[in-house]
This record gives C-alpha cells, structure tokens and sequence, in this order.
C-alpha cells in the first residue's frame, strides 16, 4: 500500500466479508455525520511545505463532494502536520497563520453550515499566538483552536505555551490537537514514514506531558480533541498517569491535588477522541476500554481518506462489538452538536 487511503479502502472491502452483516454497505442508511478531522491547505500553504502540489489538490469543490458520498453534513477544517511554523521565518510563519484562518473562514462563509474550522496559531510565539487566538475566534469565528502535538520537538505541557492554554481556558475553546511528526524521531527507522508511529506516538507525548505539567488537570474548561485516536494513548495512560503522581510529589503543596491519580483519571476522561484511522478492531477494543461513544467524534482524515470509507468502517466496529445505534449517533453526530451547538440550528 503506498497512501493510507489505499489502505483504508482495502480494509472497508475486506472488513464487511468477516462480519455478520444483516444488509451490504451499499444498503446501509446513511446518517447524519459530523467530520472533525477534515484538512485544508491552499497555494501559500504547500509552498511552505516545498511541495507545489499534493494528491490530491485541495479544492471545495472536491471536499464537497467527498462529503456528500460519505453523507456529512458539516467539516470542520484544519491545517495538518507540518504545520505553518518555520523556525528560520518567524515573521513569515505568524503571517501565514493568518492567512491559512482568513482562507479557512471564507470557506466557511461561502458554504453556510458545510464547514467549520480551527484556527492555527503560530507557535511557539506565544504572543502571536496570542493575538490569533483573540482574531481567530472574536474575528473570524473560529470553532476552536487547532495546535500540533508539538513544536520545535517542545510537547505542548512546556511552561513556554502556558500561557496560551490559560487564555484558552479562560475561553473555554475547543482545541483540536493534530500529531506533529517531531524532527528528533522522523528516521529512527529507514524506510517508514512517520504516520505509522511516530506521529501516533507524539500525541500521546503531547499528552503525558499535559499530565505532568499540571495543565489538564488545573484547567478543567478547556476541550480538548485529541486526533487519530489519541495516537497511542489508551495503550500507555495508566502508565501516564503513575508517572504524574510521581512528578507531582515535587511540585508546591498548593498544587498536590493536581496530581493525585483521581485527578489525573478525571483529566484524561475529559479528553475527546476523533475516530480517524482507528475503526480497526484492535484500537477499538483499546478505545472503547480507555473512554466511553460519549467522548468519541468521527473523523475523516481527508484527503488522506474518505468519509464514506470511515463511515463504513465505524459500522463495521458497530457490528462487530454490538454497539447500540445510540452510542454510534453520539459518535457521528451528537458529540459534535455538543461541542459546537451553532450547528444545531
């Protein structure tokens, strides 16, 4: 398989086969879906990247109709790894940070409730990120703040961007967090590409360190979406949380309770997860002991697959591990209404 795309539907042809379904996909109702995990890039974006193109081109027109074979009925747009920041133009990444939310926002307007988007920040500029959280949400009516996993190979619990969560706290923002293939671990091993670990496994990071700096637990109204299935977490949060416990014994007395393992487990069970490459049994065994459908979202990970091709793979799950229809509308749909309650109307 060269894409995950090529994957993704090699495992929606071959899942249905080993299950008991009572009608083919082709026949299965198509609900109503809410895709969190939708990316978007534009000419001045690539650039940045080196690449002049990408498979596919991002176009409206295109996701759009990705969208209405899979049965969406809004996307939330963000801006996938890596990212805007360049560590040798900070000037030009802050400005690109802008732009990349202006062209975002006016997606959004031209297509009144297909699309949301989260804003993307320039970190690690604390005070431009600052500055574009203040315009991406009061300006450009952003639905939350999209952040990497990482920045400049700091996890996002470093003391530098606390105060960007405290303000996004104060805020009471949605912050989606999208893996960062970190620079240090990009070829540990010759021949694979970052999505297959390293990317999954710097969310998790991201995470432990949210843990161990204290900021999930102090900062109770942020809402935090953690992409991808949370990456490796529901493997390894037990052991996060020990290890929090433990740092926690250094910190000032005042904050103690921060790190006390019931509110370590109150913080990760706050967390929201997107379904974006983990409809797989394995992972969703794993996900579904690690939290509940009520803290679950779809995602697509377009243009890196398609919603029908995750659509039919999270009924595949809900076969194959009897899910109550209920427990899968919370996940398609009515987890996001709670999370974004515009798009109730």
């Amino acid at each position: 398989m060269n894409t995950r795309r090529d994957f993704l539907r090699a495992a929606a042809a071959v899942l249905p086969a080993a299950l008991p379904w009572p009608v083919s996909m082709a026949q299965a109702p198509r609900r109503r879906l809410i895709d969190v995990h939708h990316h978007w890039y534009n000419t001045e974006l690539l650039h940045s990247w080196g690449r002049d193109s990408f498979d596919p081109n991002w176009t409206t027109s295109a996701s759009l109709a990705v969208m209405d074979d899979g049965g969406v009925s809004t996307s939330m747009l963000s801006v996938t790894l890596p990212g805007i920041w360049k560590g040798g133009d900070p000037a030009g990444s802050v400005k690109l940070a802008r732009l990349c939310n202006e062209g975002m926002a006016q997606t959004a307007q031209d297509h009144p409730g297909r699309f949301g988007f989260f804003a993307t920040l320039p970190l690690p500029q604390t005070d431009a990120s600052l500055a574009e959280i203040a315009h991406g949400l009061d300006v450009l009516k952003a639905d939350g703040i999209g952040l990497l996993s990482s920045y400049d190979n700091a996890s996002l619990g470093d003391s530098r961007f606390a105060p960007v969560f405290e303000e996004l706290n104060r805020r009471r923002a949605v912050v989606y967090v999208h893996p960062m293939s970190p620079g240090c671990c990009t070829s540990l091993v010759p021949g694979a590409g970052p999505g297959s670990l390293e990317a999954p496994s710097d969310t998790s990071r991201a995470v432990e360190s949210l843990l161990i700096s204290g900021t999930l637990s102090r900062l109770t109204n942020l809402r935090v979406v953690l992409a991808a299935g949370g990456g490796t977490l529901p493997f390894v949060a037990d052991r996060f949380v020990r290890a929090a416990v433990g740092a926690g014994k250094k910190a000032p007395e005042a904050e103690q309770s921060l790190f006390t393992t019931e509110a370590l487990q109150a913080a990760l069970a706050r967390l929201h997860i997107d379904t974006a490459g983990v409809t797989f049994p394995p992972e969703w065994a794993a996900l579904m002991q690690f939290t509940t459908p009520g803290q679950l979202l779809f995602g697509s990970d377009w243009p890196f697959a398609t919603d029908r091709e995750c659509a039919d793979l999270l009924h595949a799950m809900q076969q194959r591990f009897g899910m109550q229809p209920g427990d899968v509308e919370k996940i398609e749909y009515l987890n996001a209404l709670r999370l974004f309650p515009r798009l109730k109307s």
